[in-house]
């Protein structure tokens, strides 16, 4: 088997983050920008007990949103993204479902946090000269950059994917037993873009097996085994396409040997993992696991002898 790897450039990780905290940065600026000399009130219009009145609203309505985007992240969780039937592949619908959330979720909480700072922060701004709708927008807008940077980082739905190729697996047949075994995996043809993927890189997710003479993966939609003599190269590269790019993450890429003489591309991604840097970590892992099991298949045999 040949092993290839191409190291991820830490400059192009940098400029990577860059970009992406840029882009956020600059289409929310842009917007703030467009509606700078929006009418307002000004706060000679307002007395104090108007004042009091107003936090308290906001505060209240703050921290409804605020429940809301938890109790959204709540219920993805306890139902698997509203996934309930698992007798029948569920990967497909789970991924624009999964979408949503990813938008709904963190602009509930963002906004919530806004709200129930613009009380405070508004006459603030105000006294350092902003005005129009400026000191009322920022307060607001500042918390929606900062969760989308955050979460750039931090994958909070990882408790959905480990829930729900447990149960998937489980209508399937899979012994609890056995998943604690395998490696919760996904896998994607790198041959396809993923720049033109809207939901996520993955075509599939499920657990991966290495040991004995095989590796055996079995997902929502696919199950297939690699023997050794299938396996023709492990290559290591990144998806310039998918957010573990930030990280610096190298995908292990199963170069497979097929029946008909034709090669298979298997690009596998770590799921479950709670941070970009845990992805990595198990992406290194799952490379070396295959590739130590690779060896211990090819070791050569001691000679025969008679037993005592």
């Amino acid at each position: 088997m040949e092993q290839t790897s191409k190291p991820v450039s830490k400059t192009k990780v940098f400029l990577l983050w860059a970009i992406a905290i840029g882009n956020v940065i600059f289409w929310v600026w842009f917007w703030t920008w467009r509606h700078r000399n929006d009418a307002t009130a000004t706060p000679q219009e307002q007395d104090t007990a108007l004042d009091i009145a107003k936090a308290i609203f906001m505060a209240v309505t703050g921290g409804l949103f605020l429940v809301m985007g938890a109790a959204c992240y709540f219920i993805v969780i306890a139902t698997q993204c509203l996934t309930l039937d698992f007798s029948r592949p569920v990967f497909s619908g789970y991924k624009g479902r999964l979408y949503l959330a990813k938008i709904v979720v963190p602009v509930l909480v963002s906004v919530g946090i806004g709200v129930m700072l613009l009380p405070f922060a508004e006459p603030l701004l105000r006294g350092l000269g902003l005005t129009g709708q400026l000191p009322f927008m920022v307060p607001i807008l500042v918390p929606v950059i900062a969760v989308q940077i955050i979460l750039m980082w931090v994958n909070i739905w990882a408790p959905v994917t480990r829930k729900l190729i447990a149960k998937r697996l489980a209508a399937c047949g899979i012994l609890p037993a056995q998943l604690q075994t395998a490696l919760l995996t996904g896998i994607s043809d790198p041959s396809r873009s993923s720049f033109k993927k809207m939901t996520l890189v993955e075509d599939d997710i499920g657990a991966l097996w290495i040991a004995g003479d095989r590796i055996v993966y079995w997902g929502d939609t696919e199950q297939f085994a690699v023997l050794p003599d299938q396996l023709i190269q492990l290559e290591r590269r990144a998806d310039a396409g998918s957010t573990s790019m930030l990280s610096g993450t190298a995908h292990v890429i199963l170069h497979v040997q097929l029946p008909d003489g034709n090669v298979r591309q298997i690009r596998l991604h770590t799921e479950g993992q709670w941070t970009q840097g845990r992805n990595k970590k198990a992406m290194d892992a799952l490379a070396a696991a295959i590739s130590n099991w690779y060896d211990s298949t090819r070791a050569i045999a001691p000679p025969p002898a008679q037993t005592v």
